[in-house]
Order: structure tokens, then sequence, then C-alpha cells
């Protein structure tokens, strides 16, 4: 008799209706991966993105990000969306324990507890192919992973609190490794009380750059703990306290209004470096900004294994903070993405799929 697990499934673009908590047979890993009991997840932007068919929407982002526009999976321009089969299981933020290994997979892996990096890089396909989007993920009791994306890690937090890293830790390295942050720069970030804004405070303090975190309302303090030099909220003064600055690098998770503000607030030959849109993908731009202080504009999506490495090396070290926001069984998985659209809180929103503690003993 087939083993069954629990699981959420999400059955198609569309609200919150579309994630299914059922039972599912268990996954067995063939050559090349292993199986991971899963001990918690977070919820990502890139959840509700995928979930709601916002990343090939041609309007009204804001509606479908806040599930407050009708979900007629007939209207192509906005419910299609290349890459994503169903049922899916998404999650990408995956803490575990190896408990099966498939052939050619080194045996040392097994009844280790791993963190995986969601970026699946395989030499014979045309893109990457991401956990949770193209392949299953973490919102299930059991994943299968190819065994090239998992990580060891050595650490006394639990895997609730390192369930708060890959995802957004990753995507914020990403964009300071790309947009080469150093010890000599000052950086601006926008969206600083989210979790990859929380990110970028925290490892750009770690390649010396001095921070501007931008921060919604009663988030200062949050941003002070971390590190930040200098916090400022998204309000009518924002483009003076910005002009107090010299800003060599811009690192923005938000886009919309606040894009044109950014790039008027850089020092000439400075570097603008984007990984989200969740104000409004769709700005402006005066080119004379772009052509005449000769900056830079950097996309920040797909990473390098080498940023993951990074990323598992500070942890072990005990750099990162963890930021738990609160914390939610995998049965109440639509409650938890609601809670996270909300954006009043700070930190990560993590699935405790297997009634993890909080801290571990």
């Amino acid at each position: 008799m087939t083993d069954l697990i629990n699981a959420v499934i999400l059955t198609g673009f569309g609200g919150p209706e579309k994630l299914v908590y059922t039972q599912i047979p268990k996954p067995t890993p063939k050559p090349g991966e292993v199986l991971i009991k899963v001990g918690a997840c977070s919820v990502n932007n890139t959840d509700i993105n995928t979930r709601t068919g916002w990343y090939a929407a041609e309007d009204n982002f804001q509606a479908i990000l806040q599930d407050t526009k009708e979900n007629n999976p007939n209207n192509t321009s906005c419910w299609t969306q290349n890459g994503t089969d169903f049922p899916r299981i998404q999650g990408a933020d995956i803490v575990g324990k190896v408990i099966e290994i498939g052939e050619n997979v080194d045996v040392e892996f097994l009844q280790q507890r791993v963190i995986v990096d969601s970026w699946i890089r395989d030499e014979t396909l045309d893109d990457y192919q991401y956990i949770g989007s193209e392949l299953d993920g973490g919102f299930a009791e059991y994943v299968v992973v190819p065994a090239t994306n998992i990580y060891p890690i050595n650490s006394p937090l639990s895997d609730i609190e390192l369930a708060t890293f890959p995802c957004a830790y990753s995507t914020a390295e990403n964009m300071l490794t790309k947009g080469r942050i150093g010890a000599e720069d000052t950086v601006v970030i926008m969206g600083a009380s989210g979790g990859v804004g929380s990110a970028l405070i925290q490892l750009s303090k770690i390649r010396g750059a001095k921070v501007i975190a931008i921060v919604g309302a009663n988030k200062e303090t949050f941003a002070k703990d971390l590190g930040a030099n200098y916090i400022y909220p998204r309000d009518n003064s924002l483009e003076s306290n910005l002009a107090q600055h010299k800003i060599t690098v811009a690192l923005d998770v938000v886009g919309g209004n606040h894009f044109n503000l950014m790039i008027k607030a850089l020092e000439p030959r400075g570097r603008y470096v984007s990984c989200g849109a969740i104000g409004n993908p769709i700005v402006t731009l005066d080119l004379r900004d772009l052509i005449y202080k000769d900056l830079e504009m950097i996309g920040a999506t797909r990473l390098e294994s080498d940023v993951f490495q990074r990323l598992v090396r500070y942890l072990e070290k005990g750099l990162l903070k963890p930021l738990v926001a609160k914390v939610f069984p995998l049965s109440e998985i639509k409650e938890a993405q609601q809670f996270f659209q909300t954006k009043g809180f700070f930190g990560k929103v993590v699935l405790n799929i297997n009634k993890q503690n909080i801290t571990k003993g």
C-alpha cells in the first residue's frame, strides 16, 4: 500500500481557493535525487505571484496580488503563465532531514539536516527551473529534490528559523553580488522591512557598506536593530532625506512610484539593482538620467551556486539573525498567505510542516 503524506496542492491560477490541503502519495527519489522530511518552509512573494498569475499579467497588478481581481481563468492576458503545470506543490524555502537517497547519491547525505537551494541548474535545460514553481516544493511533509541543491547545515537554529533564509537571503546576496557592493558603497534599500529587504540590510553590513533603509510605518526600530545606518519612512520627505546622502547603489524590491526617486538619488556611475516589483512593475524612465549620469541598471533573479554557498557559510558562522514574524501549521496555508499579503509585519511567515519547536533543543 502506498504511503500517503499531507500536502498543499495548488490546483490552478486564482485565489486562495486554489490551495487544497490534502493527502498525496509519498514521493520516491530518482537517480541523483534525495527525499527530504520537511521541517519548515516559508511563504514568499513568488508563491502569491505564481498562484495569482501575476508574472504574466498585463494590468491590475495590485488587485491581482491582493486577490481582489475576479479570478477568471478565461482571461488569458492575466491568467496565463508559462512554466507552471498543475497540480503543483509550492514552497521554495525548504529545511529538513534527508531520509532516503536515489542512485548515484553520496550515502553520507542520509540523516543529515539540510537547507535547499531552490534554483535548479541543468545544462540540458534551456533555462533554470525553480522549486515550487516548475518543480514540486516544500509545502508537504516530504519533498524530492536534486542532491546538487542540498547543503548540510551545522547551526543551532531551528528548522523554523533556518527556513527564513533560503529564498529571501539568496535573492538579497545575489543582488549584492551583481551590484558589486563593497565597503566603499552607500546603499539605499527600498522595501527594507520585507523579507528580502531585511536580508539586504544584514548582508550589506557584512560587506561593510553604509545602509539607508526605507521602511513602512512603525517599522523603523526593526531596521535599526539590524544595523541600518539611516532609516526613513516612505513619505513626502523621502526625496529631501535621500538628497543628504551620496548614494552609490539603489537596491529595489518594490518598483512602482518610487522608482524614479531612486534613480534620481543615485550618484554618477551609480548602480540600480532590482529583484522585484510588488509596488508596480510598470515604471517610466527619463533616459537622460540613465545616459548622462552613466548609470547601470541590473536585474537580479537567477543566481549561481556560489551565492547560496556564501549564504550557508554566513549561517554557520552565526552572522545572520533569523526574523520569524509568525508561524502557521501546513493545514492553515490560506491563512498564512492572507497574513503574508497584509505586509503589516517584519520578517518571515513560516509554515511549521512537522510541528518543530521555535528553538532547537
